[in-house]
């Protein structure tokens, strides 16, 4: 019997395009999350009761007792699950400062009016999303998001979605970004840099141990926690590795525009202003611009590119149009240099030019280990870095505080017109279907 989800022999005069491909691997992706979430919470469920029972059997309970407490527990159980049953909507929070805005939508702090919780908000306009060709990107994004329940990836909290919009609502990180640090620091020491990149080698392997690839990878997508520690974030274009051939970024006409139209509306220091753009694709591997066929290699090339920035102060294939940024890391053999005043140890330039390479010969080939394991790294203790006092830690006054994100005017109304607060949709959105998430509390 074949097994769910393996490869089918397709014959060649049967194409199956790529959205088809990704369409049936979301739904894959789905199903399979479900049950491994049914099935693991079947077996807490199972644990819990068991250590009920020894713990009424050691105070000695009688059978009447012991029938009275499971029925409360088996009580209150109902009404957590009537609770998680509840639909949840964008009027169940109150709106804070908005932290982010791109070419599909806004980062707002809000806060949960029943329960008080921060949170971090990513709004995004249906209409847009489909428009743009960007449906399979967001269900990746909130699939990734539920997928990874560790340390190293932003947690989820909900996702749902109205008539017009969907809502990816986030545990808020208020350090702000890399970026932030680089702008503050300009260059960092090695010491210093070996930290931060080292963390980004747990966030990203992480990711790759779930099959996905986060093909984004940049300053901006790296977040700092109040701890000073970083996490990941930002998944609209990872992608499932079994399907990694589809190139995100073939139409460079658009990129342009939405350059030109993130540098016009920035007033910030020079380098943000260069570096921090919607779009940029100074952190893109050389094959996801071809048609070859990519894989989860091209996350350790951009982490090759960060370090460089990290240490040298700018990336390395940096122009003003992103188009000749294209063409210099196309032409990666000719155009690449380590700069000799940026005096770099041996170790350093040696794991820049490990990551900064053809894919074939690109470090991480085997495994996040063969990267950890060079000589650079020495004396980092892998499994202990979030247990460890952070290099930086954020200024924060409150929960709520933004100051180390970029302040953005209101442009429309928090909530959508109250027609739609009481208006039921008729049908599903057959382009959503499967977005809605809870996290178990």
């Amino acid at each position: 019997m074949e097994k769910f989800g393996s490869p089918r022999n397709i014959r060649d005069d049967c194409p199956v395009s790529p959205t088809a491909l990704e369409k049936a691997q979301f739904a894959k992706t789905y199903i399979e999350m479900k049950y491994s979430q049914k099935k693991k919470q079947e077996e807490e469920k199972i644990i819990e009761w068991e250590k009920i029972n020894r713990h009424m059997n050691d105070l000695g309970l009688s059978a009447t007792e012991k029938k009275i407490m499971k029925s409360e527990i088996l009580h209150n159980e109902a009404q957590k699950l009537r609770e998680n049953r509840r639909e949840i909507s964008v009027f169940d929070f109150e709106p804070e400062s908005i932290i982010g805005r791109g070419a599909f939508g806004e980062v707002r702090i809000v806060r949960h009016k029943k329960t008080g919780e921060v949170f971090a908000m990513k709004k995004m306009k249906k209409s847009d999303m489909i428009n743009k060709n960007q449906v399979q990107h967001v269900k990746s994004e909130r699939n990734i998001l539920a997928l990874a329940q560790n340390d190293w990836v932003v947690e989820l909290k909900y996702s749902f979605q109205d008539e017009n919009y969907l809502y990816l609502v986030m545990e808020y990180l208020s350090g702000g970004d890399l970026m932030n640090i680089l702008i503050k620091r300009d260059i960092l020491p090695e010491n210093e840099a070996r930290i931060y990149l080292a963390e980004c080698i747990m966030a990203v392997e992480s990711v790759h141990k779930l099959n996905y690839i986060h093909r984004d990878l940049k300053p901006d997508n790296i977040l700092i926690g109040v701890d000073g520690h970083l996490k990941l974030a930002d998944f609209g274009l990872c992608k499932c590795n079994d399907l990694s051939y589809a190139n995100p970024f073939e139409n460079l006409t658009k990129l342009e525009e939405d350059y030109s139209q993130k540098i016009a509306t920035r007033h910030e220091r020079n380098r943000k202003l260069l570096y921090s753009t919607v779009g940029t694709p100074d952190y893109i591997a050389p094959e996801v611009f071809s048609r070859a066929g990519y894989d989860e290699r091209v996350d350790w090339w951009s982490l090759g590119v960060i370090f460089f920035e990290m240490v040298v102060g700018y990336p390395p294939f940096y122009a003003d149009e992103p188009k000749v940024t294209c063409q210099r890391i196309l032409n990666w053999k000719r155009t690449f240099k380590i700069p000799e005043e940026a005096k770099l140890s041996p170790e350093a330039q040696d794991l820049i030019n490990k990551l900064i390479t053809d894919k074939n010969n690109r470090l991480g080939t085997n495994g996040a280990n063969e990267i950890k394991n060079h000589p650079f790294f020495i004396g980092v203790d892998w499994e202990n870095l979030r247990n460890k006092p952070a290099l930086w830690i954020p200024q924060v006054d409150s929960e709520v505080d933004s100051r180390n994100f970029d302040k953005f005017e209101e442009i429309e109304a928090f909530y959508p017109p109250i027609p739609f607060q009481k208006k039921k949709s008729k049908r599903k959105d057959g382009n959503f279907i499967g977005f809605t998430f809870k996290k178990n509390r």
